[in-house]
């Protein structure tokens, strides 16, 4: 990333980062230091998780939906005691660009309740582009079809740098796009938003969205993983499956996701689909197989974020629990479980999470290591406040 790129803030943040890591590194033992040998950012990560009790750590892998344009009394509270690890805006929260900045601001401080050592909440969005755009007046300016049709990569690589000078200007850290599905039938379920049916192309421009966002300081998101484009239906209206095999998925569906890997990209979106050849119980989102295929296959490490569990297709598959779906979801793989719906949701599936930890049924060393994915990309996108020398040393 080019620093010019980076605000003052992120600046500040990542100089602590790197002073803390070679504070860490000097105070090993001699021979030591390349097997600790760390990104900066994962040091601040580790000395924050390190600071955080049980249900912060559940709090980190929360990113909710907020109220309307403003803030009352009563959501300041509640974010201020829930402290969400991540916040997801929406056409309903915006106006202009000018209020939707000091909007955020808003959020932000209520996230941090007025405590200087908390983190500040990562922001994400929908701007795709096209029929998902959820600030009207802002980039991208074509949508994935429109530039998978032109298949220019320079310009699709121009339109994911300007969406990202965008977004970070107003305050927001994570695009959820680039979609990396193709256009597939039987349903053709993604052709409004896909950037086409020939797995090469749509890789060149989702690598190209990906690099352009990244390059100006936002977060990019592969959607929806492991390729959503064969399913019946839209998992948003309804309980959608995807007979596609194994072979297929590696021959073009996830031909897009490796390229969007390769690019970099900081987040993927694990899909509501249920496949039913490799596993015809559970959505991807909750599928331990399918998180592995991720993992293990694809070589990913960095965080995996679940599509909305509010979805009619994730809730039809886990009768109806939202709170239970958040703890299936955290225990299968995920790092970030996405909530839509209202503030309350959120406390009462950060409250599944502490419980399930604390009855077995989620490993504290699973949760763990979501949350520190989690604060690991919000150190680099400049959200966790300065470390000290002794936070650094692990005192």
């Amino acid at each position: 990333m080019d620093r010019r790129t980076l605000d003052p803030i992120v600046r500040a943040s990542l100089r602590t980062a790197i002073l803390a890591g070679a504070l860490l590194l000097a105070s090993m033992p001699p021979g030591t230091t390349a097997e600790v040998a760390e990104d900066p950012h994962g040091i601040a990560a580790r000395a924050a998780l390190a600071e955080l009790p049980l249900a912060d750590r559940a709090a980190q892998v929360i990113m909710t939906s907020i109220p309307g344009t403003t803030l009352d009394t009563g959501a300041r509270a509640t974010l201020a005691s829930l402290r969400p690890g991540g916040v997801i805006v929406f056409g309903a929260n915006y106006r202009s660009k000018a209020q939707l900045t000091r909007y955020l601001r808003t959020v932000q401080v209520a996230v941090r309740g007025g405590d200087a050592a908390r983190s500040r909440a990562l922001v994400s969005i929908d701007q795709e582009g096209g029929v998902v755009k959820r600030i009207p007046d802002a980039p991208p300016t074509r949508s994935h079809p429109q530039l998978g049709t032109l298949d220019r990569v320079g310009t699709t690589r121009a339109q994911g740098r300007a969406t990202g000078e965008a977004l970070r200007e107003i305050g927001i850290h994570l695009d959820l796009a680039p979609v990396a599905d193709l256009d597939l039938g039987p349903r053709h379920v993604m052709r409004a938003r896909s950037f086409g049916a020939s797995p090469e192309r749509a890789a060149r421009h989702v690598a190209a969205f990906v690099q352009g966002l990244q390059d100006a300081g936002v977060s990019a998101s592969l959607k929806h993983f492991p390729g959503f484009g064969g399913a019946s239906v839209n998992s948003d209206d309804a309980l959608a499956t995807i007979t596609r095999t194994r072979a297929q998925l590696d021959d073009a569906d996830l031909v897009p996701f490796r390229r969007g890997i390769g690019a970099g990209a900081d987040t993927v979106m694990m899909s509501h689909g249920v496949y039913t050849r490799i596993d015809r119980r559970r959505p991807v989102s909750t599928s331990p197989a399918m998180y592995r295929v991720l993992r293990e296959d694809l070589g990913y490490d960095g965080i995996a974020i679940t599509d909305s569990l509010h979805a009619a297709g994730f809730t039809a598959a886990t009768n109806g629990s939202i709170p239970r779906g958040c703890v299936l979801a955290v225990a299968a793989g995920a790092d970030i479980a996405l909530l839509t719906g209202s503030l309350r949701t959120a406390v009462e599936c950060r409250r599944a999470l502490v419980a399930a930890v604390r009855a077995g049924t989620l490993s504290r060393e699973r949760l763990d290591e979501a949350a520190l994915r989690v604060l690991t990309l919000k150190s680099r996108r400049g959200l966790l406040p300065a470390i000290s020398p002794r936070q650094a040393r692990g005192d």
